[in-house]
């Protein structure tokens, strides 16, 4: 794994807001792991022969055909009705120790809504079933796909930051952490972060004007910092700021084990390294709250998924694992919490070769402060006759399953364990109000 990471800021720095505390105490840091083109989540948690709710293995096998993971295969989780896809034993073992959540059947809503709604006039999120679309909505947290400003973004500036900003994108620039009142990092796990010119003194032996190049750099900023003109001081102010901030995260990325080194970079597994090492240090850099997010792709699998899910399970596995290991070695598992979200789930039924778009799906929430078991209403499985089902345009089963839980409910639970209060809650997902339960009780 690479020490450290390429840094770019994504918007002006979070300097001038002052830092907020948190309800909890302690520094507490969240990542969210987002499966790129729509993860099939009912094959990585399936029923097992127990009947919760009517749903049986046996129903389940019928409806998935050929990609059915057989009972005997599936890893026992939680009270034993459900059990993980054996491709994911890491996070079996995270469930044995009582560290694994699974919200079930969540996607994008304005509110509660029946396959009724959904064949009648009532709105929907916009462009369900398309991925760019679906993306945003899950980061944003709304159900237009015009609005801009994500949901990690508002749990970062709720949080406020010091010198440097407490949200970071292993992901490039992306929605989820895009806000106008807080910036956010985007960092490389192939690339290490460098001083700019005339701030490294590692430069000195080779820049015969190193002193000179600084204290020019220097005079600029202090000449624009004192400008009326206002682009003139947020120019200053990014160059200040990117350059406080490579100085600091140099230092930790370059001088902080976290025992991932074995990993591969390009990996998911070497970008939570980076993460981790931001964690381990977050006390240094003056971050009460942090906000992470990193991607893992290939998930639209509607050809080939018998020999691709597979692969994406293993690396999505080890990847957690060793990461959730590190967080243990470190002390901090407590304080941090790490969650899946993707494009949508897809389809129960099989296309011959693979799996289509669709809506709901489940998401895995993992760390000491979960309270370990499944939330929220597992849909039915059923072909025929199935409520949860939004049929074809001819009205037959399309194994698309309407969610029993919105994302807003989702990302409410998350970020009231990071710090915010009701009003802040609201303000993120204006439609959190439109459901019963605020809270789903995944974490304490």
């Amino acid at each position: 794994m690479a020490a450290g990471a390429g840094f770019t800021m994504a918007s002006l720095p979070a300097a001038a807001f002052p830092h907020a505390a948190a309800a909890q105490t302690g520094p507490r840091s969240m990542v969210c792991i987002f499966l790129f083109g729509g993860a099939d989540s009912f094959n990585m948690y399936v029923p097992r022969d127990n009947s919760v709710a009517g749903q049986t293995h046996g129903v389940y096998r019928s409806t998935r055909g050929g990609f059915a993971v057989p009972a005997r295969d599936l890893l026992g989780v939680h009270d034993g009705a459900f059990g993980l896809n054996p491709g994911l034993p890491g996070l079996a073992a995270i469930a044995e120790s009582d560290r694994l959540a699974v919200v079930q059947n969540v996607g994008p809503l304005i509110r509660p809504t029946t396959r009724t709604d959904f064949l009648g006039s009532v709105t929907m999120p916009q462009s369900l079933f398309a991925h760019n679309a679906q993306q945003k909505l899950w980061q944003t947290g709304r159900p237009q796909v015009s609005v801009d400003g994500g949901w990690g973004g508002s749990i970062a500036a709720a949080a406020g930051a010091g010198l440097v900003a407490p949200a970071f994108s292993l992901n490039g620039s992306i929605p989820f952490l895009s806000s106008t009142d807080v910036g956010y990092s985007r960092l490389s796990s192939t690339v290490s972060i460098e001083r700019l010119q005339g701030y490294d003194a590692s430069l000195r032996s080779w820049i015969p004007s190193f002193e000179g190049l600084q204290s020019v750099m220097e005079a600029g900023l202090d000449a624009a910092a004192e400008s009326v003109n206002p682009f003139d001081q947020a120019a200053a102010a990014s160059l200040a700021n990117s350059v406080t901030v490579t100085e600091q995260l140099q230092d930790v990325t370059n001088n902080t084990d976290v025992g991932m080194d074995d990993l591969n970079p390009r990996s998911l597994g070497g970008r939570l390294a980076v993460i981790a090492q931001l964690i381990a240090t977050r006390e240094q850099l003056g971050m009460e709250r942090q906000v992470f997010f990193v991607g893992l792709g290939g998930w639209d699998t509607h050809g080939a998924q018998a020999e691709r899910f597979p692969v994406l399970l293993s690396e999505f596995d080890e990847a957690v694992s060793a990461f959730q290991g590190s967080l243990d070695t470190l002390g901090v598992a407590d304080s941090v919490t790490t969650f899946t979200a993707s494009d949508f789930g897809r389809t129960l039924t099989s296309n011959g070769d693979g799996t289509d778009h669709a809506w709901g799906g489940n998401a895995f929430v993992i760390g000491g402060a979960v309270n370990s078991g499944r939330y929220g209403t597992f849909p039915s499985l059923a072909i025929d006759n199935n409520p949860d089902d939004t049929t074809d345009e001819r009205g037959n089963f399309a194994g698309r399953l309407i969610p029993t839980t919105s994302i807003a409910q989702y990302g409410a639970t998350l970020g009231r364990w990071m710090g915010l209060d009701e009003n802040e809650l609201d303000q993120a997902f204006p439609e959190l109000g439109n459901f019963g339960t605020r809270d789903l009780g995944f974490l304490s």
